[in-house]
């Protein structure tokens, strides 16, 4: 994937084709399965999760494409596509190299 595929402009372009694709996945879904549907989304990042991306960047080697990622994107919740798809936000993936780190310490 080149920086070019990456940029904001990019991102929120995908954001949104899935947003859409995921409503019109979800819209019957209580209907054909006889229960609501779980959280599908995707959530954008807000400045709590800019800083951790940034800060994911700086404690560990991560591709520049990952921490442009996060800097829109902060989770990815598809809980009724498949067996369920989930990309979680850069805090979350601190903490799980925080205790791998300490761990083998």
């Amino acid at each position: 994937m080149s920086d070019r595929s990456i940029s904001p402009a990019w991102l929120a372009a995908w954001a949104f084709r899935v947003s859409e694709t995921l409503k019109a996945m979800t819209d019957e879904f209580e209907s054909r399965h006889g229960f609501p549907p779980g959280t599908n989304g995707v959530r954008p990042a807000d400045h709590a999760d800019q800083a951790a991306a940034r800060t994911l960047a700086q404690v560990s080697i991560v591709p520049a494409g990952l921490v442009a990622y996060y800097d829109r994107i902060s989770e990815v919740t598809w809980a009724d596509i498949g067996n369920g798809y989930f990309v979680d936000p850069a805090a979350d993936v601190q903490l799980r190299s925080r205790a791998r780190s300490s761990a083998s310490s």
